[in-house]
């Protein structure tokens, strides 16, 4: 069974290697961008928020009752600033690889380039680590 969360990623995909094909519209372009901010939202909830005294450094936490419980906590304290969600576990990731363009691409421009096969690796590894926001 395909999840939402892969499904969307194959459209964007699809939407990135027909923008590359047959160029881009303001539409394609929207469409890229939605999915791409979609696809960088965490895979779950916080389980609370960490907070941190603006003068004193002191750390607080506050469990996740809601947004409200986290705007509750801020009106009553304001002196503290949100630091960050804490998860259970950090959300996963899968990872991408090339498309069959993308891998033709990066051989297309070492070739023209001339890069040894260590500077072609190293190159298609940047790829990748671009593509999957590392």
């Amino acid at each position: 069974m395909t999840t939402l969360r892969a499904a969307a990623r194959q459209a964007l995909e699809a939407l990135e290697e027909s923008e590359q094909h047959y160029g881009s519209d303001s539409a394609l372009r929207d469409a890229i961008q939605i999915l791409r901010a979609a696809l960088e939202q965490p895979e779950q909830e916080p389980v609370a928020w960490m907070f941190q005294h603006e003068e004193t450094g002191r750390m607080n936490y506050v469990s996740n009752d809601g947004y409200n419980a986290t705007g509750h906590f801020l009106e009553m304290n304001p002196r503290y600033a949100l630091v960050c969600a804490l998860y259970t576990h950090p959300p996963r990731r899968e990872w991408r690889g090339l498309t069959d363009t993308e891998r033709a691409a990066v051989q297309h421009e070492s070739f023209k380039r001339g890069l040894s096969p260590l500077e072609f690796m190293e190159l298609h590894e940047a790829k990748l680590k671009e593509k999957n926001h590392e």
